[in-house]
C-alpha cells in the first residue's frame, strides 16, 4: 500500500500568522455571518470596525491588508468579503475545532451491542463520539464529531451527530476518499482481530482505510464497504427498507461472520440477510465486487 500524496503542499508560515491574530479572526468570522443565501456577502469598511471593537482606522486597514495578501478576503466595490480560502477558515473555525470541547456521557442508548444483545453507552470526549458495550467493557466504535455537530444539552443530538458521520465517513471511504482532507484513500486487508489502532472492536477479516495526504486511518470489518453499494441499497429498497434511516452500529440487515473464499488473491464473501431473503457480496482487497448473489425464500440467483 503506498503511502504519499499532496507532495506540492506546502506549509505557508505567511498564511498561518495572517490568521494568528485574534483581530483578524473576530474579521473573518464577521465576513463569514454576511454570508447567505447562497452568496458571498459583504461588509463595509465601518462596518467591520464596529464589528471587531476597532475606532483606529489604520489599524483596522492593517489588518485586512494582512488577510487581502494571503487572499482570505477579496476588495468589491460594495466592501469586505471573504474568499473560498477564506471561507474554509471561518468553517474551521465555526467548527468547534479549536474551542476547547465539552465531555458528554457516557449514556445509555436503544442501539444494541450485536454481540452481547446488551445496550450501547455513547460518549463523547477528545472530540470523539464513542459507542461502548459497557457490559464487554469494549469500544465498538469511535468516530470523530466536531462540537458544532450537536448540542450538549440535548443527547439525542449527539446520537444523530454520530449516525451522521459514520454514514458520510462510510461513503467517502469507499469511495477512495478522505473525508478530513479530501486525499486518496487506500485499503489493505488486515488479518482477523489484528488491532487497527483507532480502539475500534472488530470481529473477522479487516479493511485499514489509509489516507494518503493527512494519513488519518479507520479500521472495519469488510461487511463496512457494502452497505451503501447501489446492490446492496436496491435490495433493502426492495424490501422498504432505507439502509441511510438506521444507525451504522444497527442496521437494518443481518451480517453474518464473512466467508473467507481465497486469501490469494483475497475474495471475501459478505451476506447481508432480511428476513428471509440475502444478498451476498464478493470483495477482493481494492474492495471492488466480483460477484452478487440474492437468495429469495432459500433460493439462490447470481445477478450479473
Amino acid at each position: 500500500m503506498t503511502r504519499q500524496g499532496g507532495d506540492h503542499i506546502e506549509l505557508d508560515d505567511d498564511a498561518l500568522k495572517a490568521v494568528a491574530n485574534g483581530t483578524r479572526l473576530r474579521l473573518v468570522e464577521s465576513l463569514g455571518e454576511a454570508v447567505e443565501g447562497g452568496g458571498y456577502g459583504t461588509r463595509r469598511f465601518s462596518e467591520l470596525m464596529t464589528e471587531v471593537g476597532l475606532s483606529d482606522s489604520g489599524r483596522m486597514a492593517y489588518h485586512l491588508d494582512k488577510l487581502r495578501k494571503q487572499a482570505y478576503v477579496e476588495r468589491t466595490d460594495d466592501g469586505y468579503r471573504l474568499t473560498l480560502r477564506g471561507l474554509r477558515i471561518y468553517q474551521f473555525v465555526r467548527s468547534g475545532v479549536l474551542s476547547r470541547s465539552p465531555e458528554v456521557g457516557p449514556f445509555e442508548t436503544d442501539l444494541l451491542h450485536e454481540a452481547c444483545g446488551n445496550p450501547l453507552s455513547i460518549r463523547y470526549e477528545n472530540q470523539r463520539v464513542c459507542g461502548i458495550c459497557e457490559t464487554c467493557g469494549v469500544t465498538v466504535e469511535s468516530v470523530p464529531v466536531r462540537p458544532s455537530s450537536f448540542d450538549p444539552d440535548r443527547l439525542e443530538t449527539l446520537e444523530r451527530a454520530m449516525q451522521r458521520q459514520l454514514w458520510a465517513e462510510n461513503f467517502t471511504l469507499t469511495q477512495g476518499c478522505c473525508l478530513h482532507c479530501g486525499g486518496t484513500v487506500e485499503t489493505d486487508f488486515r488479518s482477523p482481530h489484528e488491532d487497527g489502532g483507532d480502539g475500534a472492536s472488530v470481529d473477522g477479516p479487516q479493511v485499514l482505510f489509509v489516507c494518503n495526504v493527512c494519513h488519518w486511518f479507520h479500521t472495519a470489518g469488510v461487511a463496512y464497504a457494502g452497505y451503501l453499494h447501489p446492490a446492496v441499497v436496491a435490495f433493502c429498497h426492495e424490501r422498504d427498507l432505507d439502509i441511510r434511516e438506521h444507525h451504522l452500529l444497527d442496521p437494518p440487515v443481518d451480517v453474518p461472520r464473512p466467508e473467507v473464499r481465497s486469501e490469494d488473491p483475497w475474495r471475501v464473501a459478505v451476506t447481508y440477510a432480511y428476513e428471509n431473503d440475502a444478498i451476498t457480496l464478493t470483495f477482493d482487497d481494492d474492495l471492488t465486487v466480483h460477484s452478487v448473489t440474492t437468495q429469495q425464500g432459500g433460493a439462490a440467483s447470481p445477478q450479473a
